[in-house]
């Protein structure tokens, strides 16, 4: 169970079903028993295409970003807005980044090559992005794996700011040590059975 405005760190060793429970959010397998609740109803994905339209969004560990085109065209890239001419609509384009990368308390040129960022700004790009659907559910899988310390910081300092957004966040990590920095509540998995949950004590 993971309510909004938090930030839910899920927990356990390689092979203890956390990735698999993630999967099944995501729409990319089945269940095989139990079901899945959002918001009271009771759901389930055929596909991630369909999990996602249903607002359910994921940041992978492998950075997915074109990294020579822009900011704002990976943002939105295959539905960038358009004129009803059919040309792209650069303007309302890199306003709607700006205004997203503002919420992400950011600063990030939208008009910018993807090459010239760092890398705790590439993640950053990656969760924008993902914010840029409106999920209701923000799952973020390992995201601080490639990133030195000083750019972890940078990181949690954006996912803070999404707690206000009313957004669910399950937060993946094997770093243990950065888990009471970001996490206000733990839910630990051991041989894919729900071991507990515990509220962070800060």
């Amino acid at each position: 169970s993971f309510d909004s405005g938090k930030i839910h760190a899920l927990l356990g060793k390689n092979g203890s079903g956390k990735s698999t429970l993630v999967k099944c959010f995501a729409g990319a397998i089945q269940p095989t028993s139990g079901r899945m609740y959002l918001d009271d109803e009771q759901i389930s994905f055929s596909s991630p295409a369909e999990a996602n339209a249903r607002g359910i969004a994921i940041v992978y560990q492998e950075m997915s970003l074109v990294q020579s085109l822009t900011v704002t065209e990976n943002i939105f890239l295959g539905r960038m807005p358009k004129k009803r001419s059919g040309i792209v609509d650069w303007g309302s384009a890199y306003g709607k980044a700006a205004e997203l990368l503002k919420k992400m308390n950011v600063d990030i040129d939208p008009k910018g090559i993807v090459s010239r960022l760092s890398m705790w700004q590439c993640q950053v790009l990656e969760i924008t992005k993902a914010m840029s659907r409106n999920p209701r559910v923000l799952i973020l899988d390992e995201p601080t794996s490639a990133l030195a310390a000083h750019e972890v910081n940078k990181v949690f300092e954006v996912l803070r700011s999404l707690k206000k957004q009313d957004v669910i966040i399950i937060y993946i990590s094997h770093k243990l040590h950065e888990i009471p920095e970001i996490a206000d509540t733990v839910t630990v998995l051991r041989d894919s059975v729900l071991i507990g949950m515990e509220e962070m004590s800060r």
